[in-house]
């Protein structure tokens, strides 16, 4: 009878024993980690093969991106280096053809001086008409010189306008022909330059830097300089009649004799000083909004 209880105890006691092997849902820790390791390699496996393309792909399309960027870069610089040969060009082609046109306006003028000399005339209507000739070739020729200055400053930068403007200066020609309407805006003259007796009327000329620059005598007259600086400049016996100066700066400068006749001196920065050295202020609208009688 013990022995039968005994084994009955054995065979209750082994079921239980079993049944706590088997941990969760009759499967060991054992067997959960292996299936949870086959199915996430597998898992990892697929990620990757989404995800790396995708990322290759962001890569690639980054590389184009910095390729396109480069590119367009280099050919803007291509095209900005293109546009000044060409500006070059075009100063250079103005200075070749002002010194052909100046070149053939004095063997004109020492031809006639020279036929007139050797053969001299008995009927004062041939010496009228050979004035009258040289005339029509100054004029014909200025008129020449005009049109291509014009041409020229319309398609040049405004460093390549100031070297125009001096072969110009230096060639003698900037006296006898108009610049007039043209835009010579935020033109910078070097500091310390003559340009004495230098003519700028009727022009558009906003925010040009004069800074110690020598201007004496010279005219301005019916010019828009607004915003402009003439700081420390010489502009005595200078002519600004009808000139637009709104917000002009003329620190320390030299306005001696000066002519500011029916100009707008609006936001000017110029003392009372200075205006009582000027020669007329007739109809002038002072700094301060005012109209200046005299």
């Amino acid at each position: 009878m013990s022995e039968l209880k005994t084994i009955k105890t054995d065979e209750e006691i082994s079921p239980v024993k079993i049944k706590k092997n088997k941990g969760c849902l009759k499967h060991s820790l054992y067997e959960w980690l292996t299936l949870l390791s086959s199915l996430f390699v597998p898992l990892v496996v697929g990620i990757l093969t989404v995800v790396l393309p995708l990322q290759q792909q962001n890569i690639s399309d980054h590389q184009n991106e910095n390729s396109k960027a480069i590119a367009l870069n280099n050919r803007l610089q291509d095209l900005k280096l293109l546009q000044d040969q060409q500006k070059q060009v075009i100063l250079n082609t103005f200075e070749h053809d002002l010194c052909n046109l100046l070149l053939k306006y004095k063997t004109v003028k020492i031809y006639n001086d020279t036929s007139s000399s050797s053969s001299p005339r008995d009927d004062d209507d041939d010496d009228d008409n050979e004035i009258k000739e040289d005339d029509n070739d100054d004029e014909r020729i200025s008129f020449i010189i005009r049109t291509k200055t014009l041409h020229a400053l319309r398609q040049l930068d405004p460093a390549r306008k100031i070297l125009l403007i001096q072969l110009l200066i230096d060639s003698g020609i900037q006296k006898r022909i108009s610049i007039s309407r043209a835009d010579l805006s935020s033109l910078i003259f070097p500091p310390g330059s003559f340009y004495n007796q230098f003519r700028f009327v009727n022009v558009v000329a906003r925010d040009i830097k004069l800074k110690n620059v020598y201007l004496y005598q010279s005219n301005f007259s019916y010019s828009i300089l607004d915003d402009s600086s003439f700081y420390e400049s010489n502009c005595s016996y200078a002519d600004f009649s009808h000139a637009s100066l709104q917000r002009t700066d003329w620190t320390n400068t030299d306005v001696t004799q000066a002519i500011f006749n029916f100009s707008n001196l609006l936001g000017a920065k110029i003392t009372s000083q200075q205006l009582a050295t000027v020669h007329s202020l007739q109809g002038a609208i002072l700094p301060n909004g005012s109209t200046a009688i005299i």
